[in-house]
């Protein structure tokens, strides 16, 4: 049986149409890391990475919220329905959470780990 790859192909789409809104690009750079009296990159601070993760979430929603349920469906494997029917805090924590594992997570865009989980 050959595998279509359908959830990720969707996938892609999803992350594609959140790098396509306007401002994203312009917030993504802000995660460039700092550099040192030694030319040294230094880790970004988590506040500011908890800033920036709040700042795409915010944009997401107000450019493309269909994209963003789609992104906490697929996320959290529950249907639409679920997603309609959460809080704001709930759904806020999905999104930060989906935004960090599957977008930024997807393109290795989080922090350096040094090849550590």
């Amino acid at each position: 049986m050959e595998n279509t790859r359908a959830d990720l192909a969707e996938k892609m789409e999803i992350i594609g149409q959140i790098f396509e809104i306007d401002g994203m690009s312009e917030l993504l750079k802000k995660f460039e890391p700092e550099v040192d009296e030694k030319g040294e990159r230094k880790p970004t601070n988590i506040v500011k990475f908890n800033s920036i993760v709040i700042q795409v979430s915010a944009l997401l929603l107000k450019h493309n919220k269909q994209t963003a349920d789609k992104l906490i469906a697929m996320c959290l494997e529950e249907p639409d329905k679920t997603i309609q029917e959460m809080d704001d805090a709930t759904y806020a924590k999905a999104l930060k959470n989906a935004i960090i594992r599957d977008v930024f997570g997807f393109f290795g865009s989080s922090q350096p780990s040094d090849g550590q989980k």
